[in-house]
């Protein structure tokens, strides 16, 4: 029987091959007789016809894959990843002979110059990949054990930014790029749901704006006069609400014209402005953050800040219910005032 120990496994492992296929992976058993059985019972499925299942290489599970998440407003983010992936293992490498060490060593990698919470998303993508293939009944192998694969990103401040800090932000931000740092403080959007507002989402008379968020879904967003204010003052030179001058000419693009917004051009500007005036730690999603943390302080509201932000989940908006040494203060002393309605000193 081809079963055998591993040195970094406690459970036996199967590895045969059949018409030139190899089958391999773990038993998911201690001892050397279960083990037996179990390659028993993997080698009859690899000789049963209804069993057996066609091979499909990286390249060719991604095309598979992408003909399905096309329409989804993450493709590009997708396509990335994937592109990554196929880069490291190799384009005509098969599935079914991904190991968990190549996925491991692919991860480790990647880490190297992005954060957790990127790597877990990178995670969450080829877990897609693989279970749709899974799906369309092709061959892949043992299925990975994602779970090991993902790293628990380490827990950050809620980052707020001072009324104070706000005003010098806005002031070292070069000036075609200052009212959408505006617009994310006030309205507590997504970056990616800024940049992707076109003229045509926005519904003046109504005071909506249809956005696109993360997960593909639209919703329409209420727009307060000062939204309003700050999108009806946009140049209409684009098809975006949001735009840019362009400081460089490359190819299409002439100097001096508006291009539409992008995630690069406005965390460059960002992090410019951030050197300018010494605001260490603080990143553009803190300004999200930073509106959301104004919500629940100023309204008490958990459920008026969970629709602003578009949480799925009312935890997700608890982050947010912080109070300053400032709110800890008031609350000792109206804890401890005598002048309450109905009690007597």
């Amino acid at each position: 029987m081809t079963v055998y120990l591993p040195k970094s496994s406690p459970y036996y492992h199967y590895d045969f091959q059949f018409k030139g296929r190899r089958y391999n992976g773990s038993t998911g058993q201690k001892t050397k007789r279960k083990a037996e059985e179990y390659e028993r019972f993997v080698r009859n499925k690899a000789t049963t016809p209804s069993y057996r299942r066609d091979e499909i290489s990286i390249s060719e599970a991604i095309t598979l894959y992408q003909s399905k998440t096309e329409s989804q407003s993450s493709q590009k983010t997708t396509a990335y990843i994937l592109r990554e992936f196929q880069k490291s293992l190799g384009a005509n490498t098969f599935l079914s002979d991904v190991t968990p060490l190549k996925l491991q060593k692919h991860f480790i990698k990647r880490k190297e110059k992005r954060s957790t919470a990127t790597i877990n998303r990178e995670v969450d993508t080829i877990q897609a990949l693989w279970r749709y293939i899974d799906k369309m009944r092709y061959n892949i192998g043992d299925m990975p054990d994602w779970a090991s694969l993902r790293r628990r990103p380490p827990k950050l401040p809620i980052r707020e930014l001072s009324y104070e800090d706000q005003d010098r932000l806005l002031e070292a931000m070069r000036g075609d790029l200052r009212d959408v740092i505006e617009f994310l403080l006030t309205s507590g959007w997504r970056r990616n749901e800024v940049i992707n507002l076109k003229w045509s989402d926005c519904n003046f008379e109504q005071k909506t704006a249809r956005s696109r968020l993360k997960g593909g879904d639209t919703v329409q967003r209420p727009l307060t006069d000062t939204l309003t204010a700050i999108i009806r003052r946009q140049p209409t030179d684009c098809e975006s609400v949001f735009s840019y001058l362009c400081e460089k000419g490359n190819g299409a693009r002439k100097k001096g014209q508006r291009q539409p917004l992008t995630a690069n051009v406005l965390r460059n500007a960002f992090e410019a402005a951030r050197k300018k005036i010494n605001l260490p730690h603080v990143r553009l999603h803190d300004l999200r953050h930073t509106c959301a943390t104004r919500i629940v302080r100023n309204t008490g509201s958990l459920v008026a800040a969970k629709t602003a932000l578009q949480h799925t989940n009312l935890n997700t908006t608890l982050r947010y219910a912080q109070a300053t040494p400032e709110d800890v203060r008031k609350a000792l002393d109206a804890a401890n005032s005598r002048n309450i309605p109905g009690i007597s000193k």
